[in-house]
């Protein structure tokens, strides 16, 4: 499904070029826009992506990821070929004998994809005055023949991949997030816009209402002048404390978006209202795939994760070594090594044999150890295993339930978003025509100014109606792409 999104746009951009993070934001310069009482505010694209910069969170998330990555590569480095080179645990004798050195260094290599396959050297090396000799020289090699630690390593390898993911996963999802609060926070004040709409279009009634009892005759000292003189107050007050709370979120969202604005009572409220909303094609939840649903997929990952875990935790293992020993101080002369180590359970066995290349007596060495509390903690942990299996089953039936229930109120929203639309463009036809009508009756003298007014009120509400509704179909759209993720982690 292709999205035109400016929030999934801005999140693209972020991953261009490399798996690590490089941060495309820069700090949004504040402008001042000195307001007249006709506005030219900055265009609606160019607000949202001022209150995307300045989000700190959003910030944080991608420092954050750039982090992750480097954790990621420094996984891989952990995970792979590794050679370690030693000196061991050199000393220097002085006496009046002589000086002498020893030391015993070793070099070690091991792979661990490859059944923890591990090659390794050492030796001991002594000098005197008068001599140099090395002894226990070997040569090594091991590889487990039934082991978890290659699974394990994997393991390791898809966690440090899946942090990075989600990282990413968390910077798409607060691009959206931003994007719904700022066009939120425009709704809002759009709302409260339309809420003066109506008080004036009240005041516009209840001014009707007075002028005609003055024309009736009524008595300045009358009850019945007198609540009509006080209901056109009372609107007036009203209008100026709505117009007070809009002028504080109006330059309080601006500022937020990097601009300074300045407005007051005399400004044209129909500036405020954005006309460059472009409308979006509402997404049709039911094309997103199943899987892909945030909770459903966290809850597979993590079912698939902790059973590969489970499978590590074996209790039994075998792994072999073998190697050549120059000048083996157990045979008085070179040998060829090898050995087995294998548990069962609680059972722990080790087998070994040297044997002279010179001839000679082959040296055989055998240990075994039994520990019986491990056969009572295999089975323990052996329980708890199966049960949270249970509860990751559990969890991923849930997460089934709660995607059930949320594509039925997605599409009951957007059926309302679609009925609105549609309600919407009949009324403003219908005010664009009433406006015009007593727009020339007012100009013939036919009506009075306040009735006229009435009638530019009504419109401009329907006006404002309007664009909330395009907002609405955004903030829908953004819900929708909140609930899921934009493809599925493998793992192979």
């Amino acid at each position: 499904m292709k999205l035109k999104h400016f929030a999934l746009f801005i999140t693209t951009a972020l991953f261009l070029g490399s798996s690590a993070v490089q941060p495309v934001f820069a700090a949004a310069q504040t402008s001042s826009v000195k307001a007249p009482a006709s506005l030219e505010l900055p265009d609606t694209a160019s607000l949202l992506m001022s209150y995307v910069e300045n989000d700190s969170e959003l910030k944080n998330l991608i420092i954050n990821a750039k982090k992750t990555a480097l954790s990621y590569e420094s996984a891989k480095i952990e995970n792979g070929f590794d050679i370690t080179l030693s000196t061991g645990s050199i000393t220097l004798t002085v006496s009046d004998d002589g000086t002498g050195i020893s030391a015993k260094p070793s070099i070690e290599a091991k792979i661990p994809q490859a059944s923890n396959l591990s090659i390794s050297a050492k030796t001991s090396f002594g000098t005197s005055d008068s001599s140099a000799e090395l002894e226990n020289t070997s040569l090594k090699l091991g590889i487990d023949i039934i082991s978890s630690e290659a699974l394990s390593q994997k393991i390791s390898m898809l966690k440090a991949k899946r942090s990075l993911v989600e990282v990413q996963r968390k910077i798409a999802k607060r691009a959206v997030s931003v994007e719904k609060e700022f066009y939120t926070e425009l709704r809002s004040f759009l709302s409260s816009i339309s809420s003066i709409m109506s008080q004036k279009e009240k005041f516009y009634s209840d001014k009707i209402d007075f002028e005609e009892k003055k024309i009736q005759g009524y008595s300045t000292n009358s009850s019945t002048y007198r609540q009509a003189e006080l209901k056109v107050i009372s609107d007036e007050h009203e209008i100026a404390s709505a117009m007070h709370s809009l002028i504080y979120d109006c330059v309080v969202f601006y500022k937020k978006c990097g601009f300074d604005i300045t407005i007051d009572e005399s400004t044209d409220l129909m500036s405020l209202v954005p006309s460059d909303i472009t409308p979006v094609e509402p997404v049709e939840v039911a094309e997103f795939e199943k899987d892909l649903y945030s909770e459903i997929e966290n809850a597979v990952w993590t079912h698939e994760i902790n059973s590969l875990e489970r499978k590590t935790k074996k209790t039994y293992g075998l792994s072999a070594n073998a190697g050549y020993t120059f000048n083996n101080s157990n045979t008085k002369s070179d040998s060829v090594d090898a050995g087995l180590s294998g548990k069962i359970g609680g059972v722990t066995l080790d087998a070994g044999v040297s044997i002279p290349v010179g001839g000679g007596s082959n040296v055989y060495t055998l240990s075994a150890s039994l520990s019986p509390n491990t056969f009572r903690k295999n089975s323990i942990s052996k329980q708890q295993d199966e049960l949270s299996e249970e509860q990751e089953k559990l969890a991923l039936e849930v997460a089934e339930s709660a995607y059930e229930t949320k594509i039925v109120e997605l599409q009951q929203k957007l059926d309302s978003l679609l009925w609105e639309k549609e309600s919407t463009a009949r009324n403003l036809t219908m005010y664009e025509d009433l406006e015009r009508n007593m727009h020339q009756m007012y100009s013939q003298g036919y009506i009075r100014e306040s009735e006229y007014l009435s009638a530019q009120a009504d419109l401009n509400a329907c006006i404002i109606k309007k664009a909330m509704n395009l907002i609405d179909f955004i903030i829908y759209n953004d819900d929708v792409i909140s609930n899921f993720v934009s493809e599925k982690f493998e793992i192979q």
